[in-house]
Order: structure tokens, then C-alpha cells, then sequence
């Protein structure tokens, strides 16, 4: 009998993947692609749309509040669960309780003091609750006593050292050693502190390698995860990472090693680094054997504690012959099942696990809400208990904004809402019912379709149906702008879903934008996949985003801020799209995207010194350059970058105009004209619509958004009276958008498909992402996909026409000065809405906002720029009154406010890249 159970459950597991592959190619082709029209947001149905080609149908109990979970601790006791908000802007800032048995917070928001938080631990009687975080640069420990209904209350804050690397010393992960010691993840020490919780005394830094994150304890032994990898040797490739040299692949720059070092707590010395995966993160343990995931590698390396050897190394493939991205990143055994939290896929992969000589069975998948970052277990009422880190997506309170009688609401990508799921023990019909459910959610069905091998002897067409089927189009150029939603550049269109009163650049200020939407394809339900530049640039470039980056963005960046590039750690092992274009012989050139300075011998000079460069350059005025063409060149630190990056070409600078980056590419562009030498693929980065506030000497906003505006206007103009229009595509998008409201969601921008080869006049709304935006560049160009998002990811075949209409574009001229600077006499009458009331109180304002854009300036201009140095937050009320006028209320305030008043609101250090240098 228990035989023919066993057997049946076996069939019961297997149905659920049979299910979902025979029904693939005949799903695909049976409805309107994977998400139709959908809005980001919640459906009627209950699921929620998110900006990254996802479904979200959690399985269990949800418990949401505001913020990104972290971490997730049962009570020893097995009433409470608490979670740690990773920071405190996102909409949460501290610890939720809740009471397992009723699945209800019974405490929300209780303060840390801290801006960002990470680690969780009880003591073993559970009387006591420690957490890790930072504060104005300095990483602290935070000792909580619990009271008996498990609500927390603070005893004391202890600051941990600066680093030997400088900055801050990043505490991760802790765990309680055998005499209530506190074990501490000093991620940027490289090192394993050893904390007195009574006194706070760090009696020991244990060195360790590169970057630990996680620390589990055995006895006398402490297990922990290097994130960074092993030490480097001589002859490795390496490439910084906030301040530690890691061991990266030769080529794309990823970490390509992974650690765990076993440190005997009797001597405080590490006896053994052990080899691992890719970027290992938590771990748990069941008997003899310890399990630790590996997000970069897709795979969970299991280490005999007898031998501190790995004995076993389980492959992630949710589904036959995956491609890598799944990120698993959190696992625990629970109901004698190996259950393991699969980041980016947004699922609990259930595993029957029966020792290491003994491959283990794939039993189902659990879906989750977004992105799973932890996993407690609730023996008690055999729960798993789920940290989402992203939960229901950018779903907080929306910014209610009333002109004349008339109310709109706009959406920050900021207002953060995760979650805990409160998930059953599952049976044999749970796990069929959820993977099939988490296939559906990832657009798995069709995945054969969506990346069936190319046939021989087809006809050319724009959209190739399979990838290596050949295209009309031979050259892709794709162009990366900075930080706008769609109803700030496009509301008053005045056709597709817009909401003209959160429009901050009109018709009058981006005039190409407008004409360019209104002659190809307008596409008003396109979304960015990250929220800031460090996340942005990432989705944009690799189609994925890596649990180390998704977590270094929830938890405010203390390690570093790639903003694009700068951190090993943040890129993806599956690649950048030129890695993948160089794999498979398609030439490439990049202008800007993911350099990381731009470096000279002589002086920078002002935004005035470069603007007049520009207008030398275009013949507009005779003279000597400041700054010679060639003498500044763009640096980068991912190796594959260096041999196709055209360098004279100034990386993210907003005191440099992108009318002198038009200029530096257009002599670039006719070299290749003349020469029939064009790339099959062009980056590029054209980032002043980002602005520079309303700082003096730079350009008022308006000024700044048009001077981007012009630029691409004149780019498309370029390319489409030459040669290599009749076979050429422009795909343009925001990095993200965060710096402006939006009335469906924060994440929706701008974006442009431009082409003789795209439907003209339509609007488009198609629900896409910069995924699919990926995806169809893949596609024309013959690259297999990179990673499971893009896998996954249709192209955006319906907007093209194999009927091309050849006409080319002439650019709109700008109708504001460009060089309508901040402080100049009436600069703020060119620039600011005519209802403007000039009265003292504006005056006023004026002033402290100019004052407040002075002092950071140099966050926007020079050799510390960077996308997002600068609070969002604060740089988006700026640029609004600028834009609407300082009698205007911020959309969500009551009147307008000082920059002290921004400063006091949530969302004040939204994002805060960390200061580490």
C-alpha cells in the first residue's frame, strides 16, 4: 500500500510539469500574448501585474504592509514571526510582528532608529531580538527585549567600526554563537565580528573572503557564505567592489567564484574556506549537512559538517533545461522536504530530498508574492513563513493631486508594499496546482514557441517569428535616457492613457518626444523594470537584475551604488547584450552606457564651456575647443566594455549638454557612413533629462529636459537621412522613472520604437517592459535569449509591418533657450508655468530651493556625479516647482514646501547610494 502512495505522489508531481509543457506551443498561440493589456497593478482576478513581466497569484495567507522585508524570524516560542524592513523610506521603516496563529500583525512599524536594516536573529529562549543596519554611515547592532505578545522594545544601539576599506562597515546577516555571542556578517571588512551582547565589545574580526553576507551556526562552528568569493591570486581578473578587489570572469566582469569559510568559535580562526557556488547567500541546516544557495550559479551546495566537504550540488531548473536566473537565495527543510526560496522566479521550489547520494526529485513550485528574500518555518501551524522583498510592487499610498475641482492620482515607484506569505506545508494537489500556476505567472507556457530554433531558407521580415531567422533590419540602436514617467513627458499627448495635470514637460518643452509619439508608434502601457538607476541600468542592459543588486536597492546601497556599472557584484553571470552580441559574432559600439567617468588632462570647465564647444563643433561659432575631442575619454570597469566603447563620448555628467554627446556621435556616425562600417548593435546614454535641479550655472529644468529632447530629435534625424535607414531600428527608454508620478504606476515611461520598418500613427497599448524591449533587439539581431526574463519575454513583433514606409524623420527645433540658466534674471519667468504668483513667499522658496540644488550640485556635475547621488525625493519637488511653479503643491502636500519640509517626509532619502568612498 505505501508503495502505490508513493507511486502516486510521484505521478501527481510529474503531472504538474507534463501539464505545463504539452499545453506550451497551442497556450502561446491561444490568447493575446502572456499578459495582454494588463496595467501594472492589481486585476479584477486579485493578481497584481508587475514591471517586470511577472504575475503575482501568492499562494497562502498574504500579510502586507509598507517597505521591502529583508529578513524573517520565528520565535523560538512559535507564536510570532517577525520581518525587517531593509529601509526606511520604501513606506516601512522597521519591524512588523505578526501572531502566527491568527495571521494579523499585532505590531507594524516599530522604529529601529535606522535608515537601512538587514539581519534578524532570537536569542535561543527568544527573550531577545537582535538586528543589524546603519545609520549616517556607520553600521550598528540593535539589542531588543520581546515582551510576552512578542512586541519588540529597544535596549540599546551599539556602532560598529569603519572598515579597513573606509565608509561603512555594512553589517549583514548575524547569528547567536554558543554563549550568546552575536555573530556578525561584516560585509565590507571581509570579516566575521564577534559581539558581546551585553556590553557591545567587538571582541573579534575573524578575517573570512570576499564580501560575507550569511552566518549559520553548528556547535562550536560558525558557517560563513562569501558573497565576493575567495581571496584573489595572482594572474585572477579582477574588477573593485566597493573597495575589495573580487575575482570576476575575464570578459563580462561578473564574480564567477563563491565561498564558505568554517571559523572554529573556540579560537575565533577560520580552518577551512570551502568552495561553493556563485554568489552564495543564506543557508540552513538539517542533521550533518548544510545547504547553501547560490543565486548567481542557480544551484544550492550541500556540505557534509563531518568533513566540511561539499558532497552534493542540487541544479535550480524550475522547468526542463532552464536557462539561469532563477536566484535562489534562501532554503530551509520543513516537512522533510528541502524547500528553497527561487528569487527571481517568485516561487518555493519543493524538493524531496533524500540524501546526498541520492539526486533529488523537483516535486512542484510554490508561487510567492514578488521577489522572495527569506524563509522561516512555523512549525506550529506548519507554515512556511516568506519575506517578498518587492510583495505587491510600488502599490502604496498614491500622491492625490486636485486642479480646479478636478482630483488625479500619481504613483512613485518608491511606495514600496511587501509582504509575508503565510504558505501551508504542501500536498502532492498543492504542488500541481502551483506550478502550474507559477508557470503561467512567468509566462513559461509557449517557452518552446518563444525560443524554437530558427528554420533555414526564410524570407526576411522586420520581426523574425524565431530568433536567427533573418531580418530586414541589420542595425539596432539603442538609446538610454534618465528618470521620466509617462504622464510627466507625454500626459497632455492628447491621445492614449495620460493624465495632463501630472504633465511637467509639455509639448512647448520636448517637442520631438511628442512628434516622435505622434508619427511611430505610441506606446502608453511601457514599463521600466527597476526603481533607480542602479537597478535601472542593470534591467535595461541584461534583461535581469541579480538578487545581490534587488537586495543592494531594497536596503538602500550601503555597499556601493552601481549606478550602471561600478560593482562587480551587481552584474548578472548570463551577461550584458553586448556580451551576448560578441558571443555570437554580432558587432557593437557603445556610446556612454555603463562607463563609469569621463577623465581629461585639462580643466572640466562649466556646462557654458561645453555648450560652446557644442556649438563649435556644429558650426555655429569659430574658435578652439576647451577641452580638445579625444582628450577625455570614458572610463568603465567591465572588461568587455573597453574594446567597443567609443570613448570620447562623456559618461552621466549633466554639466556636459547632450547637444555636445549629438555632436561627438554624429562625427562618430558619418566616419562609419563613409567608411560602411556601421555596428550592427549601437548603446548609447543621453541622461540630461535627469536635470540638475534648480542649481545655479546649470540649466533650468525645462532647458535641461529640452536640450535631451533636441538631441534625440537630431539623433533620429541623423540616422534617418542616411544610408543605413532602410535598415536600421531606434529603440529608446528610461533607465527608470523615478523621478516624477505617474497615474497608473511609477513605473510607466516614455519609450519609442522608431523605424521605416513600425506601424505608423497607431497607439500601441500592449502591456511591455525594457524586457521585451531586450527581447525583440535579440530577435532582429539573432542572439538567443540571456536568461530566464528574457526567455520568457515576446517581442514586440505586433508594432512592426513588413510594408516599410521610408520617410525620414526632420527634428523639431527647441522653443526653450538651452542655455536658460538657474539664476539668470527672469530665468524662472522662461521656464516656470505662466500662474506662477510671484509673491514673497515664492520668492522664497525659490531661493531655498536654489540654495538646496547649490549645495549638491556636485552630485550632478564633475568626477562625483553619479544618477542618484542625490535624494530623489527632494531633486523631485525641486524640479517640480521649477516646472509647475512654487505656489503648487507637490502632488500629495498640502501646500508648497521648504527643502526642510521635504526633508522630514518618508520617502526624504529615497534612493540613498552609499557613501563609501
Amino acid at each position: 500500500m505505501l508503495k502505490k502512495l508513493k507511486k502516486k505522489k510521484r505521478l501527481l508531481y510529474g503531472l504538474a510539469f507534463s501539464t505545463a509543457l504539452i499545453g506550451s506551443a497551442g497556450a502561446y498561440a491561444s490568447h493575446e500574448g502572456a499578459f495582454g493589456s494588463n496595467l501594472v497593478g492589481q486585476l479584477a482576478d486579485g493578481s497584481v501585474q508587475t514591471p517586470v513581466n511577472q504575475l503575482i497569484t501568492p499562494a497562502g495567507k498574504q500579510i502586507e504592509f509598507g517597505g521591502n522585508p529583508i529578513s524573517a524570524a520565528v520565535n523560538p516560542n512559535g507564536k510570532t514571526a517577525v520581518t525587517l524592513i531593509g529601509r526606511n523610506n520604501y513606506g516601512g521603516n522597521g519591524i512588523n510582528v505578526a501572531d502566527l496563529s491568527t495571521g494579523k500583525l499585532i505590531k507594524e512599524n516599530f522604529s529601529l532608529g535606522l535608515t537601512s536594516m538587514w539581519g534578524l536573529a532570537y536569542s535561543k529562549d527568544g527573550s531577545q531580538l537582535y538586528a543589524t543596519g546603519s545609520k549616517s554611515g556607520t553600521g550598528k547592532v540593535v539589542v531588543m527585549s520581546i515582551a510576552g505578545d512578542g512586541t519588540p522594545s529597544i535596549q540599546k544601539t551599539y556602532n560598529l567600526p569603519k572598515p579597513a576599506a573606509g565608509g561603512n562597515i555594512n553589517p549583514l546577516d548575524l547569528a547567536v554563537g554558543p554563549q550568546g555571542q552575536l555573530l556578525v556578517a561584516l560585509n565590507r571588512d571581509n570579516s566575521l565580528g564577534v559581539m558581546d551582547p551585553k556590553t557591545g565589545t567587538l571582541t573579534a574580526k575573524i578575517p573570512v573572503e570576499n564580501a560575507p553576507s550569511s552566518v549559520l551556526v553548528d556547535g562550536d562552528t560558525a558557517y560563513v557564505t562569501n558573497q565576493g568569493g575567495r581571496t584573489a591570486k595572482a594572474g585572477d581578473a579582477t574588477v573593485d567592489s566597493s573597495g575589495t578587489q573580487v575575482v570576476v570572469d575575464a570578459k563580462t566582469g561578473a564574480t564567477n567564484t563563491g565561498s564558505v569559510s568554517v571559523v572554529d568559535l573556540k579560537t575565533n580562526t577560520v580552518v577551512k574556506h570551502i568552495e561553493v557556488g556563485v554568489q552564495p547567500e543564506r543557508m540552513a541546516q538539517s542533521g550533518q549537512y548544510i545547504f547553501v544557495t547560490n543565486t548567481n550559479s542557480d544551484s544550492v551546495s550541500v556540505i557534509d559538517s563531518k568533513t566540511n566537504n561539499v558532497v552534493q550540488t542540487i541544479d535550480i531548473k524550475p522547468y526542463p533545461n532552464s536557462h539561469k536566473g532563477s536566484a535562489p537565495n534562501a532554503v530551509k527543510m520543513a516537512d522533510g522536504k528541502l524547500m528553497v526560496s527561487l528569487g527571481r522566479d517568485n516561487a518555493i521550489a519543493v524538493y524531496d530530498w533524500k540524501g546526498p547520494k541520492k539526486k533529488p526529485e523537483l516535486q512542484g513550485l510554490l508561487p510567492t508574492a514578488w521577489f522572495p528574500v527569506d524563509i522561516a518555518i512555523d512549525n506550529e501551524n506548519k507554515n512556511l513563513v516568506v519575506a517578498n522583498a518587492d510583495g505587491i510592487g510600488s502599490r502604496g499610498p498614491a500622491r492625490n493631486l486636485t486642479i480646479q475641482g478636478i482630483t488625479v492620482s500619481g504613483r512613485s515607484s518608491y511606495a514600496q508594499v511587501g509582504s509575508l506569505s503565510l504558505i501551508p506545508f504542501p500536498s502532492a494537489k498543492d504542488l500541481v496546482k502551483g506550478t502550474k500556476q507559477v508557470y503561467e505567472n512567468n509566462n513559461w507556457y509557449g517557452l518552446k514557441h518563444l525560443n524554437a530554433k530558427p528554420r533555414k531558407h526564410k524570407k526576411p521580415v522586420a520581426m523574425p517569428e524565431r530568433s536567427g531567422e533573418p531580418s530586414t533590419i541589420k542595425h539596432v540602436f539603442y538609446i538610454i535616457k534618465e528618470n521620466r514617467t509617462y504622464d510627466q513627458v507625454l500626459g497632455d499627448l492628447g491621445k492614449g492613457n495620460g493624465e495632463p495635470a501630472l504633465t511637467q514637460f509639455p509639448k512647448q518643452v520636448t517637442p520631438n518626444l511628442h512628434k516622435l509619439a505622434n508619427t511611430y508608434p505610441l506606446l502608453d502601457n511601457m514599463y521600466t523594470s527597476g526603481i533607480q538607476s542602479a537597478s535601472g541600468h542593470q534591467w535595461v542592459m541584461q534583461g535581469t537584475n541579480t538578487d545581490y543588486e534587488d537586495k543592494e536597492t531594497d536596503t538602500g546601497n550601503v555597499k556601493s551604488y552601481p549606478g550602471g556599472a561600478g560593482d562587480a557584484m551587481a552584474y548578472a553571470p548570463t551577461g550584458h547584450l553586448w556580451d551576448q552580441a560578441a558571443k555570437y559574432g554580432v558587432s557593437v559600439e557603445n556610446f556612454g552606457e555603463d562607463t563609469t567617468g569621463f577623465t581629461g588632462p585639462e580643466p572640466f570647465g562649466s556646462w557654458m564651456d561645453w555648450y560652446k564647444d557644442y556649438q563649435i563643433l556644429s558650426g555655429q561659432k569659430q574658435g578652439d575647443l576647451h577641452v580638445p575631442v579625444g582628450s577625455y575619454g570614458a572610463t568603465y570597469d567591465i572588461p568587455s566594455l573597453g574594446p567597443i566603447t567609443y570613448k570620447p563620448f562623456p559618461t552621466f555628467d549633466t554639466n556636459i549638454p547632450d547637444q555636445y554627446r549629438f555632436e561627438i556621435f554624429k562625427e562618430q556616425f558619418e566616419k562609419h557612413v563613409k567608411n560602411h562600417d556601421l555596428p550592427a548593435l549601437n548603446t548609447m546614454w543621453v541622461m540630461d533629462d535627469h536635470t540638475a535641479g534648480n542649481a545655479t550655472g546649470s540649466p533650468t529644468p525645462q532647458a535641461m529636459v529640452a536640450d535631451n529632447d533636441l538631441a534625440v530629435g537630431k539623433i533620429v534625424d541623423l540616422i534617418s537621412h542616411s544610408p543605413y535607414w532602410k535598415d536600421s531600428v531606434i529603440f529608446i527608454t528610461e533607465d527608470d522613472a523615478q523621478n516624477g508620478l505617474d497615474h497608473v504606476d511609477g513605473h510607466r515611461e516614455p519609450a519609442h520604437v522608431i523605424s521605416p520598418w513600425v506601424k505608423k500613427g497607431i497607439t500601441n497599448s500592449h502591456y511591455w517592459t525594457v524586457i521585451n524591449m531586450v527581447r525583440s533587439i535579440e530577435q532582429i539581431l539573432g542572439l538567443p535569449a540571456m536568461n530566464q526574463n528574457d526567455a520568457a519575454a515576446e517581442p514586440m513583433s505586433e508594432l512592426f509591418t513588413n510594408k516599410p514606409d521610408f520617410a525620414p524623420y526632420s527634428f523639431e527645433q527647441n522653443q526653450i533657450p538651452l542655455d536658460t540658466l538657474n539664476g539668470q534674471p527672469d530665468s524662472n519667468k522662461a521656464s516656470l508655468a505662466s500662474t506662477d504668483k510671484v509673491t514673497k513667499q515664492t520668492e522664497e522658496l525659490s531661493k531655498q530651493w536654489t540654495e538646496w540644488s547649490n549645495k549638491n550640485k556636485k552630485l550632478f556635475t564633475g568626477k562625483n556625479a553619479s544618477p542618484d547621488e542625490v535624494n530623489a525625493n527632494m531633486l523631485n519637488h525641486s524640479v517640480w516647482y521649477a516646472t509647475k511653479g512654487f505656489d503648487k503643491p507637490y502632488p500629495g502636500d498640502k501646500k508648497a514646501h521648504t527643502p526642510a519640509e521635504v526633508e522630514k517626509q518618508p520617502e526624504s532619502s529615497a534612493p540613498s547610494p552609499a557613501d563609501n568612498d
